[in-house]
């Protein structure tokens, strides 16, 4: 049990750095065993099976991102995004491939527009949700995470885009 208390601890305050101020209560990544969870602003919690925040930085894995918890009425992306500035929208994100194969964003959406039933996933029962993603060192042609700070993050889509309340992060590195 201290072990994990240690890894909670070094999780927070890595975190805290990241983001370059204090962390609050939505802004703490724990790592259990194999996987690597964030809590949310309203509670939310966002978890990817990928130990510590690490991924090997000369492949591409797809990883398995869940969440539980979110408000079903706010459509979100699930997305892997350079980490924004404390309060501002992640907007340099991977990219939706509308036939599915190579996306870095998902979006999910129990009300989305008429246009889009057929590419958004639905929310489960309680807000949750499950989705894989191709996951490696660059987003699109030219960020390259080994030198930007980038992160698994959930955040509000884009007919509610400036609401900050869906915004949970996941920071990844790179070894």
């Amino acid at each position: 049990m201290q072990k994990l208390w240690i890894r909670v601890l070094v999780a927070v305050v890595t975190f805290g750095a990241l983001l370059g101020g204090g962390v609050s209560s939505a802004a703490v990544a724990a790592t259990v065993g194999k996987t690597t969870t964030a809590k949310g602003p309203t509670g939310q919690v966002l978890t990817a099976n990928i130990s510590r925040g690490v991924l090997a930085a000369g492949k591409t894995t797809t990883v398995t991102i869940t969440g539980r918890g979110y408000n079903t009425k706010l459509g979100i992306y699930v997305t892997f995004c350079v980490i924004p500035e404390k309060g501002k929208r992640p907007e340099l994100c991977g990219p939706f491939d509308i036939t599915g194969a190579n996306n870095q964003s998902v979006w999910i959406s129990s009300n989305p527009p008429i246009y889009a039933k057929l590419l958004v996933v639905p929310f489960g029962k309680g807000g949750t949700f499950k989705v894989k993603m191709p996951i490696d060192k660059t987003i699109g042609d030219n960020i390259d995470c080994t030198v930007e700070r980038c992160a698994i993050l959930t955040r509000a889509d884009h007919t509610n885009s400036d609401n900050r309340k869906a915004d949970v992060i996941i920071p990844v590195t790179f070894k």
